[in-house]
């Protein structure tokens, strides 16, 4: 297993509470997910006979719900035929799925051809934003031209897919279909004059005095409007990944001001599709759990905002987790049940050394840390992810460069991940 104290972590879990009761299909199984793709890139080809022995033995595991990319850029190819064969077989064998909409920082709707489609498809101009070097960037998030995008994609989406696998959750009494509105909680941003504009708007409203500012920034503005993102003196971003920018909290605040935008307008894009689909719970998907301190999830903090605050707008916030939670990390997650009331799943990436033999000691404390991680500190449980490319290791082709992944160590992981499984639902009892 990973380098991990797990008998720190083990006594952590045996004193929390549970968090929250179980999230529960409408059959009454407590929610067990697994990341997976119907299709994707080269040199990946995916047949229905491949797809079906899959989801058939990720069903057996006791996966009831898959985690899918659907954004608008894979609808386009073969006009939704993709994404109709991923409900019609899920549907087949007996699970749901929660499809991801739109690719972190919207880029799914690019320039050239796709701008051209997406105003075929919704009627709209999307404007774009810039880098910070004045470079053609991302759609800008919160201009109207992408809200109405990404809602008139989901309302299609769900016009389409509402009564095939879409997951289904009972919520306060009532059964509510789930959405994402985005792969992953992200926004690189834009530096063009409307935006830096709102960010100074924001720091005042933060800081309300200058001064305020000068002495947590280490900077001398003589007002708010001065602040100019451009400036890589200070905005140095190269440097604030890792915490070493000459002022870092200039790049902090910036990565929070975007953080929030992206909360803002989800939340917006959110009530434009509930006019329509009033009872549509909305999922957030966060590539790291929150606090950590890897190097990639430090990274996606800063480039793509993916704090906490990003997340506020949805009902339930999946994370991806490097690994069991720790005791900092924990906190972190307790005081935003706390300050929002949100539903939290715990999904583990898994990794090249969980081909562990089931007599090694190790595989009984992991089933139960996992285990019990994902029943005491969330409402959901689960995995990145099943798929033939072995970008993590629950699955093998010999078709593909799989860095020393066996079928055999496959197996063994497939293994583990199946007793975590059985556990959990041990753990989250019967409906």
């Amino acid at each position: 297993m990973r380098t991990l104290d797990l008998l720190i972590l083990l006594p952590l879990l045996a004193t929390a509470a549970l968090a929250d009761a179980p999230l529960r299909l409408t059959n009454g199984e407590p929610l067990v997910c697994m990341y997976t793709f119907t299709h994707w890139w080269e040199p990946w080809k995916s047949s229905d006979d491949a797809l079906r022995a899959d989801f058939q033995r990720l069903r057996a595991m006791g996966v009831n719900t898959l985690l899918i990319d659907h954004e608008w850029s894979q609808a386009i190819d073969g006009n939704w035929k993709l994404l109709d064969r991923g409900h019609r077989l899920a549907k087949e064998c007996g699970l749901r799925i929660v499809p991801w909409l739109s690719l972190k920082s919207w880029s799914d709707i690019s320039p050239g051809g796709r701008a051209e489609l997406a105003k075929q498809w919704f009627g709209v101009d999307i404007r774009y934003g810039l880098t910070q070097d004045g470079k053609a960037a991302a759609p800008l998030i919160y201009d109207g031209s992408v809200l109405t995008a990404g809602a008139k994609y989901a309302e299609m989406y769900l016009d389409r897919y509402l009564d095939q696998a879409l997951l289904r959750l009972r919520w306060n009494g009532a059964e509510r279909p789930v959405i994402s509105l985005s792969v992953e909680s992200a926004w690189e941003g834009s530096f063009d004059e409307t935006t830096n504009l709102m960010f100074c708007r924001w720091l005042r409203a933060r800081y309300a005095d200058i001064a305020a500012l000068n002495q947590a920034w280490g900077t001398t503005y003589g007002g708010f409007f001065e602040v100019d993102p451009t400036d890589k003196a200070i905005f140095d971003y190269a440097a604030s990944g890792s915490g070493k920018a000459a002022h870092q909290q200039a790049v902090e605040d910036h990565v929070e001001f975007r953080s929030e935008t992206i909360s803002d307008s989800l939340a917006r894009m959110a009530a434009m599709v509930r006019r329509k689909h009033p009872d549509v719970l909305i999922m957030a998907e966060v590539p790291y759990q929150y606090g950590s301190r890897h190097p990639h999830a430090m990274g996606y903090r800063v480039g793509y905002g993916a704090t906490p605050s990003s997340c506020r707008y949805a009902d339930i916030v999946l994370f991806r987790n490097t690994g069991p939670i720790d005791e900092a990390e924990a906190k972190v997650v307790r005081a935003e049940q706390a300050l929002t009331g949100q539903k939290f799943i715990l999904t583990y990436r898994t990794y090249s050394d969980w081909d562990v033999q089931p007599d090694d000691p190790k595989f009984a404390q992991s089933v139960e840390l996992y285990a019990k991680q994902g029943a005491e500190l969330a409402s959901g449980f689960g995995f990145y992810s099943f798929n033939e490319m072995v970008d993590t290791h629950l699955a093998f082709s010999a078709q593909v460069e799989a860095n020393g992944w066996t079928a055999e160590r496959a197996e063994r992981a497939i293994g583990l991940a199946g007793a975590m499984i059985r556990r959990y639902r041990e753990i989250a009892g019967p409906q």
